[in-house]
C-alpha cells in the first residue's frame, strides 16, 4: 500500500492494519520455509519466534515470556541500567580530548549489557553479541549482497550454538537469568516452549532489543543536537525526558516498517487484496501524519499526546517496550552531564530500507 511518498501511508491505515486479525506475520510454515530454504541456518533461528508466527502457538508463547519478562523484573534493572550509563558517561568525560563516537562508546554497550545480564550471558562472552545481531538483521535488508546472507547465516549458526551450550551450563548452575528459568520450564514441559523456540526467542531479544535502543539514542541525539532550542529546552525542564524520548522515536523511527500477509480475501477501502499478498505498512510514514500530530516535521520534545507506532500495535506489539524506556530514559538523563555537546564532522546514516540509523556520529564535549 504505497506509491512511494510518506503521505501515502496515513496513521488510520497502519493503525487498523497492524490490528486486524485477517493478516498475519506468516503465511503458514510452508510458505515461510520457502522463503528461506536456500538458508537453511538462517530459516532455523526464525521459526517458533514471537515475530514469526501467530495464535494459537504466539498465545502460547507469549504468556511464559510475559511470566518471566515481567514488570518487576524490569523496574529492578533501574538501578543497574543508570549506574552503567552514569558509568559510560563518567569514562567519556575522562577523555582528555572530548570526543567521542556517540554510538560505539555510549549507545551500543547499554542494551547489549542489559539484555546479556537479562539473559544470563557471561562477560567473557559477550563481545560476540553485536557482530552476530549485526550480521542477522542484514538478511532483513531488501539490498542485501551474497556476503551479507553469508554473514547472516553463519552468525545464526553461531549463535544459536551458542545458546543450545548456554542451556546446558545453565542447568547445571541455574541462576536468576531468563535461559536458566526458561531452561527450567522447557524441561518441565517442552510443550509449553520448545528448545528451538527457547534459543530462537533469546536471539530474537538480542537482535530487536538491540537495534532499537541504539538506533532510538543515535537518531534521536542527532534531532536534539539539530534542535538547539528543543535542546535547551530540556536541559532547563528535565521532567521532559519522558516525552523526548517518545518524540524520538515518532520524529526518526528506527524500524520504518513493518510486514504483514493477507491470510484471507479482503478488501480494504475499496482496493481487494488476495490470501498470500503481503503489506509493507510504514511506521515511519504514519508516526508523520498530519492528521495525527501536528506540524509532523517538527521535532518537539513536549508534544502530547504522541501516539506514534514505533513499538508497533496489536498482537505483535514489542514485549520489550517497558525495558527500552526503562533504557532510554537512564541514557538521556546521563548525556545531558555532558556539557557543550556539538556534532563533529560528518553524520552518515546507513543506507537501509528497514532499519534506519546511524553509521557515523560522533560529538564534542567541551
Amino acid at each position: 500500500m504505497t506509491n512511494g511518498r510518506r503521505g501515502s501511508f496515513l496513521y488510520e491505515d497502519v493503525s487498523r492494519l497492524l490490528r486486524d486479525k485477517r493478516l498475519g506475520r506468516v503465511m503458514e510454515a510452508e510458505n515461510f520455509k520457502a522463503h528461506y530454504s536456500a538458508y537453511p541456518d538462517f530459516e532455523a533461528i526464525q521459526l517458533g519466534t514471537l515475530l514469526q508466527i501467530e495464535p494459537p502457538d504466539h498465545t502460547r508463547l507469549k504468556q511464559v515470556m510475559q511470566d518471566v519478562f515481567t514488570p518487576r523484573r524490569v523496574k529492578m534493572l533501574g538501578d543497574r541500567v543508570a549506574l552503567l550509563c552514569d558509568k559510560l558517561i563518567s569514562q567519556l568525560l575522562a577523555k582528555p580530548e572530548g570526543r567521542a563516537d556517540i554510538i560505539r562508546e555510549f549507545a551500543e554497550p547499554i542494551p547489549v549489557t542489559v539484555i546479556a545480564d537479562l539473559l544470563g550471558v557471561p562477560e567473557a562472552d559477550r563481545h560476540q553479541l553485536v557482530p552476530w545481531s549485526k550480521a542477522i538483521i542484514g538478511m532483513y535488508e531488501p539490498e542485501r549482497s551474497e556476503a551479507m546472507v553469508e554473514a547472516a547465516c553463519q552468525a545464526a549458526l553461531e549463535f544459536s550454538g551458542y545458546i543450545s551450550d548456554l542451556m546446558k551450563l545453565k542447568r547445571q548452575q541455574p541462576q536468576d537469568d531468563l535461559i536458566s528459568i526458561l531452561t527450567q520450564i522447557h524441561d518441565q514441559d517442552p510443550k509449553q516452549i520448545s528448545k528451538s523456540e527457547l534459543v530462537n526467542n533469546c536471539i530474537l531479544l538480542l537482535n530487536a532489543g538491540h537495534e532499537a535502543v541504539v538506533n532510538v539514542i543515535g537518531n534521536g541525539l542527532y534531532a536534539l543536537l539539530s534542535h538547539p532550542e528543543e535542546l535547551a529546552k530540556l536541559k532547563n525542564s528535565p521532567d521532559l525526558i519522558p516525552s523526548t524520548i517518545e518524540e524520538m522515536m515518532r520524529f526518526d523511527t528506527p524500524l520504518q516498517f513493518f510486514e504483514r500477509y493477507v491470510l484471507e480475501d479482503i478488501d480494504y477501502k475499496g482496493l481487494s487484496f488476495k490470501q498470500g499478498d503481503k503489506f509493507c505498512l510504514y511506521y515511519a510514514s504514519a508516526n508523520h501524519d498530519e492528521a495525527v500530530f501536528s506540524q509532523p516535521e517538527r521535532f518537539d520534545i513536549s508534544r502530547h499526546p504522541n501516539p506514534h507506532l514505533a513499538f508497533g500495535l496489536g498482537l505483535h506489539y514489542c514485549i520489550g517496550a517497558p525495558l527500552a524506556r526503562l533504557e532510554l530514559n537512564h541514557a538521556l538523563k546521563a548525556l545531558l552531564k555532558l556539557p557543550k555537546l556539538e556534532i563533529v564532522g560528518e553524520v552518515r546514516y546507513l543506507p537501509k530500507n528497514v532499519f534506519r540509523y546511524l553509521e557515523q556520529f560522533e560529538v564534542t564535549y567541551r
